[in-house]
């Protein structure tokens, strides 16, 4: 195995990396690249494994946040009554709000949890470094920040930080984290959803996993995602299988994509207005608290 000595882990700071996954990107990266609904499976950076703690990384992505700031993502929008139920079903997890208790959406894309939690009763804002996306919260009527923290303009201490599908995105998982403790009350809860690599699902499918692609450059399982946590001064409280909606359009054209092209057909019309339900217990939810003070 080819050695990347130059590399250090993302979770656990070791150096000398091994490629696992060789590059297989068709074109210049450009923000399209990184859309949520992107569908080419399977094809990404060159990826790293730490032969420390097994967390794999495309070490040379570590400046993609540049990617997000000018994503459009049109067809996102078009999946938001899946989306916003996806959403709902992630905050039945927490207790319920307290008088008063304020969230924060870590990543909020176009607001849709940052919505559902305003309806159960939080005092609910986001933070989004998607021009477009945000932009989108905003005509909803949501108070979604640009950027990303630390912010001005969100200033703690929140009861409850959403961080739904965002570290596999960034090349300092372990920095997201320090600065969302930093606006997280004591005894506040933080929500991280992300996939999990050694799931049943990304060991049968190998390198085709939906989940290996460009915009992920950080895939976690359970003993990563407890290590970033542990070292970020998180206590894991609960860890969960989340399951997610999809209208069954969707899923046809998704599972499409693994087939040779003359056995796709179009897909009938009437197939938008159903909605899915999916869990293939391939993805994480942990819920975390701040270490106690000694």
């Amino acid at each position: 195995m080819t050695v990347a000595p130059e590399q250090r882990c993302w979770i656990c700071g070791a150096t000398g990396l091994e490629i696992a996954k060789p590059g297989d990107l068709e074109r210049a990266l450009d923000s399209d690249a990184f859309a949520i609904t992107d569908s080419h499976y399977g094809r990404t950076a060159e990826i790293h494994r730490c032969r420390a703690c097994g967390f794999l990384q495309c070490s040379e992505l570590d400046a993609a946040l540049a990617y997000y700031v000018e994503l459009e993502d049109p067809e996102y929008e078009e999946g938001r009554a899946q989306r916003m139920l996806q959403m709902e079903r992630l905050l039945r997890r927490l207790p319920p709000p307290a008088a008063g208790a304020r969230l924060l959406d870590v990543g909020a894309g176009s607001g849709m949890l940052v919505e559902q939690a305003l309806e159960k009763g939080y005092r609910a804002e986001g933070v989004e470094p998607s021009r477009w996306l945000q932009a989108r919260a905003v005509e909803a009527g949501l108070a979604v920040e640009l950027g990303t923290l630390p912010n001005p303009r969100l200033a703690g201490p929140y009861d409850v930080v959403t961080c739904i599908d965002v570290i596999e995105h960034v090349s300092d998982p372990a920095g997201v984290l320090r600065r969302i403790r930093e606006v997280l009350a004591p005894n506040g809860i933080l929500a991280i959803v992300t996939p999990d690599v050694r799931s049943w699902a990304a060991r049968l499918m190998g390198w085709r996993w939906w989940h290996f692609r460009v915009a992920h450059i950080g895939y976690f399982d359970p003993g990563t995602l407890r290590r970033l946590l542990d070292g970020c001064g998180f206590e894991l409280v609960e860890l969960h299988r989340p399951g997610w909606y999809f209208s069954a359009d969707y899923l046809v054209e998704r599972v499409g994509r693994y087939l040779p092209d003359w056995i796709r057909l179009p897909n009938p019309a009437w197939l938008s207005s159903i909605t899915v339900p999916l869990n293939l217990r391939d993805s994480l939810l942990a819920l975390a608290r701040p270490k106690r003070e000694v």
